[in-house]
């Protein structure tokens, strides 16, 4: 069995793994999508494994095994969507920990269809960390980048890069959904992609099912609108979330503001306003956006004081000198 200590030693000590824990029984597999074979046994660095379902079907669920993704100048393509269900079982990308595209890469194969979502974590406990997750193929039924819906999972440097083509960026359409999730955490991840225009209904964040507690902090939520319609973020349904959720120090920023400005910012429907749910927005900056809550449902709370007018707490405005 490889250890925590070989671990450290074969990556050079990286500080990516700050935050990865181990335990008396974890196993830690490397993925390399250029040098790694399948039929590997993927404990070291030399023997690693060619893509990330060989060895995620090697991972054990509640021992804490960690599989460490080794990016460079090509990605893995997923020909069916990976569905991480075991509980303590972690992802980390060995790349510059950039915020945006990283070189740890995930792509959605361009056969593969009916990709909604690419990546579905089920499990609770995980670590992920430091890679890039894109979905960019002429299929509209893969619409949904990321799904999580366990909970207590820790995400940091991860690029959710969601409604990469024109026929993705569309209704229903989301980089990253939280459909039950609670007490999961962000850390210093970007949402969304600005290369394609984002039809209406096209969003960042998507809350379903009761999502809670959720916690962003230091993100960006991007996307490029061409619709008036697009928005940063939207609550699914009157039970889309459910008490608190929290954007700390985040930016939300809409590159295409002087053609499209976005109606509202915040998607948000009428009944979340009597199920006390509160999305709270601190220290935040939005650009591109008319309202942040064109409905007024009384549900987005800021500190930000108000910049340009009412209800547009927050939103960024030109700088004249």
């Amino acid at each position: 069995m490889t250890g925590f200590a070989d671990v450290l030693y074969q990556l050079g000590g990286m500080p990516l793994l700050g935050s990865i824990p181990f335990g008396k029984n974890a196993r830690y597999y490397f993925v390399d999508p250029v040098n790694g074979s399948d039929g590997n046994d993927g404990i070291t660095p030399g023997s690693a494994l060619a893509g990330l379902a060989a060895a995620y079907a090697k991972t054990v669920a509640g021992q804490q095994d960690t599989i460490f993704y080794i990016g460079g100048t090509s990605g893995m393509n997923l020909s069916e969507t990976l569905t991480w269900a075991k509980d303590y079982t972690h992802l980390v990308g060995i790349c510059a920990p950039t915020m945006v595209a990283q070189r740890a890469r995930i792509f959605q194969l361009s056969t593969f269809t009916g990709a909604s979502p690419l990546l579905d974590i089920t499990g609770s406990g995980c670590i992920f960390k430091n890679f890039y997750i894109f979905q960019g193929v002429d299929d509209n039924t893969s619409l949904i980048n990321v799904q999580v819906t366990g909970g207590r999972n820790y995400f940091e440097n991860v690029h959710f890069a969601g409604g990469g083509h024109a026929t993705q960026a569309v209704d229903g359409g989301a980089s990253l959904k939280l459909n039950g999730a609670e007490e999961n955490t962000f850390i210093n991840c970007t949402i969304g992609v600005d290369t394609i225009s984002a039809g209406t209904g096209m969003v960042g964040i998507l809350f379903d099912g009761e999502a809670h507690r959720n916690i962003f902090k230091n993100c960006q939520v991007t996307l490029y609108a061409g619709h008036t319609g697009a928005a940063f973020v939207e609550v699914a349904d009157g039970m889309g979330i459910d008490r608190y959720t929290i954007f700390d120090n985040c930016l939300f920023l809409n590159s295409n503001l002087d053609n499209f400005a976005m109606a509202s910012g915040f998607v948000i429907p009428a009944f979340a306003a009597n199920n006390s749910s509160r999305i709270l927005l601190k220290d935040c900056i939005v650009l591109g956006t008319t309202k942040l809550d064109a409905s007024d449902r009384g549900v987005l709370f800021g500190n930000m004081n108000a910049v340009t007018g009412a209800d547009l707490s927050g939103v960024a405005v030109e700088m004249v000198t």
